[in-house]
């Protein structure tokens, strides 16, 4: 009888890890998919804050929605009527200017050569080397972005999902979040409840520092650009605003084609450029980021970006895009479950105690227990 117990009991394990398995292949097979539903729940969810707003002022929501919806739309057609067409003219040029600006980097560095005691010269070497591969990986790599957004059906009917899907969670957000809910035991129901609010409070507060930083960026760079006298500065303040989503290391690769450019036409002007960004990013980083540090999600940057790089790897630019706020869900489900809910609450034998058992989900133990 034992015999055949655990005959049944092996079977059964090895039934359970053949599902696991193919429960993971076919989340790996559909991940693009995963990703574009995360992405529209977690737009969904930043707006919601909006029409909840526009709700209290007596609003009725359907017509909240329309508001947020129609604002939204009307300020990605203002820069797509009005900035696009030129962003695109300069962009070209860039590209363009780019060969032009590695040469006379080049040129520059010869000189040193001459210039320079050896000594001196000698972390340089490979310079023209890197020069080249820049040149090289630099202009696949700005092409390849620009095309994803000009010539890709993909991207539009992705865009045109998360749309629809966006709008559709926003309609009834709570049979979403109730549903989702149900897929927990009642007893924890109310605390994935409390999680939940948590995973909304650090999405908003990543869209809001994203956005904040991003339009920071992209004026200041813009105006500084314009009086400095760079070529190209709106397409310069924009590719360091977008770049500026990736934090600590975005800013100086945003940095790099204005910084490029400067110095294509004289020295002086390469680093009065170097010493404008090195402001702003001061600017940023003591003074404003901290004004809104309460908004912010708090992450240690070596998180940040090697979340970056794991989701950029596995899952292209989508992954890259939406690394962060994942991250933010994922502290916060780590935090409040695995630490709160079950290390806080888990004894020496490796059980919970009679104590914990009547706490709530989440309540830490008292000193006195073991």
């Amino acid at each position: 009888m034992d015999h055949k117990g655990g005959v049944n009991l092996n079977f059964g394990s090895l039934i359970g890890a053949i599902a696991f398995i193919v429960s993971l292949i076919i989340l790996w097979e559909i991940r693009t998919v995963l990703l574009l539903i995360f992405a529209a729940v977690a737009f969904a969810t930043v707006l919601n804050r909006m029409v909840r707003r526009l709700e209290r002022s007596r609003l009725n929501r359907g017509l909240a929605i329309a508001l947020t919806i129609g604002l939204l739309f009307a300020i990605l057609g203002l820069f797509f009527l009005l900035i696009f067409p030129t962003v695109v003219a300069q962009f070209q040029e860039l590209v363009e200017l780019l060969p032009q600006t590695l040469a006379q980097l080049r040129q520059w560095y010869r000189w040193l050569e001459n210039v320079i005691p050896n000594q001196f010269i000698e972390d340089l070497q490979n310079v023209e080397f890197l020069s080249e591969r820049i040149s090289t990986i630099g202009l696949s790599w700005f092409g390849g972005f620009f095309s994803i957004f000009s010539n890709s059906l993909d991207f539009v009917l992705n865009l045109l999902l998360v749309l629809v899907l966006i709008v559709m969670l926003l309609a009834n957000p709570n049979l979403y979040r109730q549903g989702f809910m149900l897929l927990f035991p009642a007893f924890y129901r109310r605390r994935v409840d409390e999680i939940l609010q948590g995973c909304e409070h650090n999405l908003v507060g990543w869209a809001i520092g994203r956005i904040f930083n991003m339009t920071f960026i992209a004026i200041a760079s813009g105006i500084g650009l314009w009086i400095i006298g760079v070529p190209l500065a709106l397409v310069n303040a924009i590719i360091s605003a977008l770049l500026s989503y990736i934090p600590n290391l975005g800013p100086i690769l945003g940095s790099i084609p204005p910084i490029a450019l400067a110095f294509l036409d004289s020295p002086i002007k390469g680093v009065i450029v170097i010493v404008f960004y090195l402001f702003i990013e001061q600017l940023e980083g003591l003074v404003l980021t901290p004004m809104i540090m309460e908004n912010e999600i708090s992450l240690p940057p070596a998180v940040t970006l090697t979340s970056m790089l794991i989701f950029s790897q596995f899952f292209g630019l989508l992954g890259l895009f939406l690394a962060l706020p994942i991250v933010a869900v994922l502290q916060i489900w780590l935090k409040e479950v695995l630490v709160k809910d079950v290390m806080n609450n888990w004894t020496r034998q490796g059980a919970y105690s009679s104590h914990a058992k009547d706490t709530l989900p989440g309540e830490p133990l008292t000193d006195s227990e073991p």
